[in-house]
């Protein structure tokens, strides 16, 4: 069967190099642009050393809405209402793994972090649509 595939594939084979990531304390405003402007769902949210703490994603924004007026956000930043602790994934592990990691913890995407400087950094990312464009092509 063609699940086998997700076996076989490793994240590095599939995930999307070089992260849009933002910092802590970037503006909904500058988050919202960034993610109009790049077309993604989500954002990596870094400290000032490249260092990943967590995910901002357009659902957080949306979220955040249901509480405040747009005034009251124009105060918030990416630390405010991102999701901490962003799950992450080794580029060596497969997409069933990958699969497998965002059904149990319900999330759409997994940071790849690579230790550099004794801190781990963002350098891919892999979402439920990769993984989905994966098998399509097996059934192609």
């Amino acid at each position: 069967m063609f699940f086998s595939l997700l076996k076989k594939v490793r994240i590095r084979e599939a995930m999307k190099k070089g992260v849009i990531t933002v910092g802590l304390e970037a503006s909904i405003q500058e988050v919202l642009k960034s993610l109009s402007e790049n077309h993604v769902s989500g954002l990596v949210v870094v400290d000032e050393f490249g260092e990943t703490w967590g995910v901002i994603s357009s659902i957080d924004v949306v979220a955040a809405l249901k509480d405040k007026t747009l005034e009251e956000l124009d105060g918030l930043t990416a630390e405010d209402v991102m999701t901490p602790q962003a799950i992450e994934i080794g580029p060596e592990k497969t997409l069933e793994d990958a699969a497998r990691v965002m059904a149990e913890k319900g999330i759409h995407r997994l940071v790849i972090g690579h230790p550099h400087e004794g801190r781990r950094v963002p350098v891919g990312i892999i979402t439920a649509s990769d993984i989905i464009g994966e098998l399509k092509k097996e059934i192609s």
